[in-house]
């Protein structure tokens, strides 16, 4: 007898195939209300074949990502071929650990993003596209659909999203630092990714996301992540001092802390602009 899948396991399944790896707890805050029932109907996905799931060292909780049987439903249900979900491309179970905390750190802001949408009804999350986002090569190699380039310089944005409220739409970048990576190196990390926004900030190539989300947009945020207040400070002092920075230009970089960030306060006052002359908190919805 075939296993019934009642429609919250169906859910199940087009999530982790929307976010390509999830956690016990992002599953449970997307789907239960609780960890034991939640636990349970993963164990029971697992053990028909639908998910897998794997443990890596330094990380507690067990990581889940689609198994074949969880792939064809998910075809079905978004009327794809099989084939067209080139789900064989993502199953595998990553071997480097930092990847994974990166990668599992943006859901984590995906999800907050999108169940303080459900709470806010007057704000729209248009859509959300990851990192991982790209497309297979015919040399075989997957090419980044977010990466970009201007004047040199190349970039893969953690994500890119889209807010709309009272008509009017809103272009998001959002950038998560795990704060293992110094931040005064202009050829790497984190300092790297933010020169890299404020060419772009003045060249045209961001209005390329007016076709993925229908809309037509007159700038854009970056929304960093950060770990603590001292990084934050010690971020806009290095900001300050960028010869190349445009007029203003760094008004459009702002930054929050990790702590600050729940379902609640996302839409709050709590972002801070990286231009250290600026006291002002502000909102992104």
């Amino acid at each position: 007898m075939k296993p019934k899948l009642t429609e919250r396991d169906i859910a199940i399944c087009k999530s982790v195939y929307t976010y390509r790896y999830l956690s016990v707890s992002q599953i449970k805050q997307l789907h239960f209300a609780s960890p034991r029932p939640a636990w349970r109907r993963l164990q029971a996905l697992t053990q028909l074949g639908f998910l897998k799931a794997f443990t890596t060292p330094n990380m507690q909780e067990r990581i889940f990502y689609l198994d074949k049987k969880g792939a064809e439903i998910v075809a079905i249900e978004l009327q794809m071929s099989f084939e067209d979900l080139a789900w064989h491309r993502h199953m595998r179970t990553p071997k480097d650990y930092h990847f994974l905390k990166h990668f599992l750190a943006i859901n984590d802001f995906r999800i907050l993003l999108t169940l303080a949408c459900q709470k806010q009804p007057d704000i729209s999350l248009l859509d959300f596209i990851p990192e991982h986002i790209g497309e297979q090569t015919k040399e075989g190699f997957v090419k980044k659909y977010l990466r970009d380039s201007v004047n040199g310089l190349s970039h893969t944005p953690d994500g890119v999203f889209s807010l709309e409220k009272a008509g009017k739409s809103a272009l998001f970048f959002v950038e998560i630092d795990r704060g293992i990576e110094v931040v005064s190196d202009p050829e790497k990390g984190l300092l790297k990714a933010i020169i890299f926004y404020l060419n772009y900030w003045c060249s045209q190539n961001w209005l390329r996301y007016q076709e993925d989300f229908k809309r037509e947009f007159q700038t854009f945020r970056v929304l960093i992540v950060t770990t603590s207040q001292v990084r934050l400070q010690n971020i806009r002092e290095i900001v300050a001092g960028l010869l190349s920075a445009p007029p203003d230009g760094k008004r459009f970089l702002w930054c929050t802390l990790n702590n600050w960030l729940r379902i609640e306060t996302v839409f709050d006052p709590i972002w801070q602009s990286l231009d250290k002359n600026d006291d002002m908190a502000y909102r992104i919805g």
